[in-house]
């Protein structure tokens, strides 16, 4: 599209933008201002709140055809705020200066929101607490509408041609209902407003009625120069009852961020763009602030206005040219306002007030799993209704955080509860170890957490670790996918550190990543967090397998199995591999192999390299592993005394897929495919009782790498 056509379109959905917003802002301004400030004045008030927010969002906003001006939520709240003010004493004639002052407060407080990020905040109140808001305000614009409807005046007086009003009402209302289906093109606001004033018109023309209240029709609007500044009363803001004024400003900023990003949303799905929430409402705070001094009505962004202007054609200046549209309007068409009926701006205030009443909620009361949404719905409506709109707005948010910790604590925060006979470690163990971890396995404990961990699943999470707790056991707690903990859930873990240490076990802490706040020592992190200088029975590792490993040392310890014991060297006949082989086959076996010693952090070979030996590990420790970066590396596979490794590149030569490094000072013996060929003619038995121990050890590595790929596929 081209600058021309770009702004063409732009004009056109201006022309519509000013069509919808201007009998809307009309009639919110005579519904709360008229009993206050007269009919005419309030119509002005409606519409310079109208000018000041699509000329200020539309020059600085961050959304794309988004149309503002005066809203039914703020209508009906500033109404509402009118009456409270009314029974708190305040005199009729300083009204109007309390209702800029809480529009001044509610920009101001829309502008902190915005700073502090709270465009983002907003998205997460649910859609029952909204709807909730919303149906509630549609039936309060309904009720405000009474007397207009009734051709009552605001001094409660009845007059005679009392029907005029109320089908002038249903004319406007059934022209803005039903005419887009006849006239898409054209605005139903236009429609009921041109309806209503030419039916209205036309029946006190042919019946020719001898007086007319004033009241029944807007009345000429003041000229500019006869407007007085909200700003000019400026002095007699200090004696307002400001509690009163907070309570309901805080309201008003929730609510009109609410709408507006709402509206925001709505349009960005219209036009395929991206909204900046942040600058949206920094201009709109602007805005209102602005308005709030000069005297005009608050305000958000308008859903009828927005939808059908960029249905128009409005893009990026359509707001602030509807603004100077408006402006001229006001400037030169000010004695229009006396053949504009009330009842007709009734009849259109209804019809918009009924789009807001979210139908849906019937059908979500009717649904087992919908009602409680239907039900918090219904509670923030009645609340709006029958009490006051800005105590709902504050029953909506706390509803909103209670809906958001009820989500979150039914959710598990065990993924998955898993003991070292199921998950043992990498570290590979002569047959008599591996057959005590297989039968006292059970003593270590992997939980796999995930989720956020606070107060509401603290007490969940206690009662499922509640058996492992009261035993000698080794807890391990996997926080990688834990996502948050708060202090309850701390204060939690220190009371289990302290059971599990009084049955002699300990708490174990693995993959604690940094933006979690433990730190890399939880223990040094619990320790600071309580005034007690005594040490916390708790370990942390930066692996899973680092944790496992330390638990089954541990657990081994605790059954008799020193370090020393673990560590000490094992002669090649004690080995499993030599288990079920003659003595003389372990014989000849011995003289085929060759000795070799390596010191700590030795290389024996590197990823990559072709071998065809086979490694018998007599005393020392051997680390299999595979460089992650410069400084790191996953370990595959631990060898102690006792143990074998390179079976596969043995019985089938080929480079090797990761690298061996002596943790500590080794002692091996090598078996190359030349002395099995010579082992092999020498002394064939030997050579098939080794290869069938190499068979054996090979089946239980395959099925340990099932289970192992069995538990990867569960995440």
């Amino acid at each position: 599209m081209n600058v021309r056509s770009a702004l063409l379109s732009d004009l056109r959905g201006s022309l519509i933008a000013a069509a919808v917003v201007l009998p809307q802002a009309t009639a919110f301004g005579v519904t709360v201002f008229a009993p206050y400030l007269g009919t005419a004045p309030g119509a002005l008030a409606g519409l310079f709140g109208a000018i000041g927010l699509l000329l200020i969002s539309g020059a600085g906003g961050g959304t794309v055809g988004l149309i503002s001006g005066p809203t039914g939520a703020s209508m009906a709240l500033l109404g509402g705020t009118a009456m409270l003010l009314t029974t708190a004493g305040l005199p009729q004639d300083r009204i109007a200066s309390a209702l800029f002052a809480v529009t001044v407060c509610a920009g101001l407080l829309q502008l902190l929101i915005a700073l502090a990020g709270g465009g983002r905040l907003m998205k997460f109140i649910p859609y029952p607490v909204i709807a909730g808001l919303t149906t509630g305000t549609g039936l309060l614009l309904i009720l405000s509408q009474i007397k207009p409807l009734l051709g009552i005046s605001y001094g409660g007086l009845w007059t005679q041609w009392s029907w005029l009003p109320m089908v002038t009402t249903v004319v406007a209302f059934c022209a803005v209902r039903y005419a887009p289906h006849y006239l898409p093109d054209v605005p139903g606001p236009i429609v009921g407003l041109f309806g209503g004033t030419a039916f209205y018109q036309i029946v006190l023309y042919i019946a020719n009625p001898p007086t007319v209240p004033k009241h029944w029709v807007i009345g000429t609007l003041p000229k500019l120069s006869e407007f007085h500044l909200a700003i000019d009363q400026f002095a007699a803001w200090p004696s307002l009852p400001w509690p009163l004024i907070l309570h309901a400003a805080f309201a008003l900023a929730v609510l009109s961020s609410l709408n507006t990003l709402l509206t925001s949303m709505l349009a960005d799905t219209a036009t395929g763009l991206r909204h900046n929430a942040r600058r949206e409402l920094l201009a709109q705070s602007i805005g209102q602030i602005v308005v709030g001094l000069t005297g005009g009505m608050a305000g958000a962004a308008s859903v009828g206005g927005t939808t059908t202007a960029i249905r128009a054609g409005a893009r990026r200046w359509a707001a602030l040219a509807a603004g100077l549209l408006l402006l001229t309007i006001l400037s030169f068409a000010g004695p229009l306002g006396q053949w504009l009926p009330t009842s007709a701006l009734a009849g259109i205030i209804i019809a918009s007030a009924l789009n807001l009443v979210e139908r849906d909620i019937v059908a979500w009361a009717r649904r087992r799993r919908t009602r409680l949404d239907a039900a918090v719905a219904l509670l923030v409506a009645g609340i709006t209704v029958g009490y006051d709109l800005m105590m709902a707005v504050l029953a909506g948010l706390a509803i909103a955080i209670l809906l958001f910790i009820r989500q979150q604590s039914r959710l598990p925060i065990v993924h998955r509860r898993t003991t070292a006979i199921e998950r043992p470690s990498v570290r590979q163990r002569p047959a008599e170890q591996a057959a005590l971890l297989a039968r006292h396995g059970d003593r270590i404990v992997l939980y796999e957490l995930r989720g956020n961990l606070f107060f509401a699943k603290a007490d969940q999470l206690f009662e499922q670790m509640l058996p492992d707790i009261d035993r000698q056991a080794w807890i391990i707690l996997h926080l990688r996918r834990v996502l948050h903990i708060d202090l309850s859930s701390v204060r939690l873990l220190q009371q289990i550190a302290a059971r599990l240490g009084a049955h002699g076990g300990e708490l174990l802490f693995c993959e604690v990543h940094e933006n979690l706040g433990l730190g890399p020592s939880v223990e040094r992190t619990l320790r600071r967090l309580s005034l007690s200088d005594r040490r916390i029975n708790v370990r942390t590792f930066s692996s899973t397998d680092q944790a496992l490993e330390y638990a089954e040392n541990a657990l081994l310890f605790a059954l008799g199995y020193a370090p020393t014991v673990r560590e000490r060297r094992i002669p090649l006949h004690e080995m499993d591999l030599c288990r079920d082989m003659k003595p003389e086959e372990v014989a000849a076996l011995a003289a085929v192999l060759r000795p070799l010693e390596l010191a700590r952090g030795e290389n024996l070979f590197s990823a990559g390299d072709s071998g065809a030996e086979l490694y018998l590990l007599l005393r020392g420790r051997v680390d299999i592993r595979i460089p992650v970066t410069a400084d790191r590396h996953k370990r595959l596979a631990v060898f102690g005394p006792g143990t074998l490794f390179g079976e596969v590149a043995f019985l089938d030569p080929g480079p090797r897929t990761a690298e061996a490094t002596a943790m500590k000072p080794s002692e091996l013996l090598v078996l190359n495919r030349a002395d099995f060929s010579q082992l092999r003619e020498t002394h064939p038995d030997a050579a098939v009782a080794l290869l069938l121990a190499l068979g054996q050890i090979q089946s239980r590595a395959m099925r340990w790498s099932a289970k192992e790929i069995q538990r990867l596929m569960q995440w």
